[in-house]
């Protein structure tokens, strides 16, 4: 089945939808992510270090890794869109998150904050998992994780990050990146894997 999408880096649909998955893109929105999990399961500013490793393994090095490569062409653009590139993506993204996750262990990351970074790279193997099967959405499946993750805290949250997450995947659809069997995909794998971690985890 031929991808719906443009021949350039985001070139067609609405501008309101470009200018939502440029800004809603996953690299700046997991850099948000791991600020505020930092800044709820932490004890700042005294254990600012731990939060500077979190930083750097968990969005600076996945960001570097996916738009470095795509800046030298390995990949077709920082989007991914081929199937076989994401495939290697998602398991690049998997061991450096892996192994950021090991070295915060080590650095005595506290136990919450364990929890919550670890149901999200869960969330990305389950990403990975399925995508022989859908190319489902990372832009939206970065949202569904985290609201899958935020269920096991507070019901009105998870709901408004999904909502957003929706947003995000109408966008999608918008720039024609996605069908919509990837998007929902991508709401219903990230969710369900993300609440699934967290309460295993916990």
């Amino acid at each position: 089945m031929s991808l719906p999408q443009s021949t350039t880096d985001q070139a067609s649909g609405p501008r309101w939808a470009r200018v939502v998955t440029e800004v809603l893109a996953p690299g700046y929105t997991v850099a948000a992510t791991i600020v505020v999990v930092c800044l709820l399961t932490l004890d700042l500013p005294a254990q600012w270090w731990i939060a500077v490793l979190a930083f750097v393994g968990m969005a600076g090095l996945p960001y570097a890794f996916v738009h470095g490569l795509a800046r030298a062409k390995v990949w077709e653009s920082r989007h991914v869109r081929p199937r076989g590139q994401r495939m290697v993506v998602l398991a690049g993204l998997i061991v450096i998150e892996g192994l950021s996750l090991w070295v915060l262990g080590l650095a005595g990351a506290p136990a919450a904050a364990m929890r919550v970074l670890g149901a999200c790279v869960l969330g990305v193997v389950a990403m990975a998992l399925v995508t022989p099967v859908v190319r489902a959405s990372i832009h939206v499946g970065v949202f569904s994780v985290g609201a899958g993750v935020m269920s096991a805290f507070s019901w009105p949250w998870a709901v408004a990050i999904l909502a957003v997450g929706a947003l995000v995947g109408l966008a999608r659809l918008a720039v024609r990146d996605h069908t919509r069997t990837e998007v929902i995909a991508g709401l219903l794998v990230g969710f369900t894997a993300g609440a699934l971690a967290v309460r295993v985890l916990g």
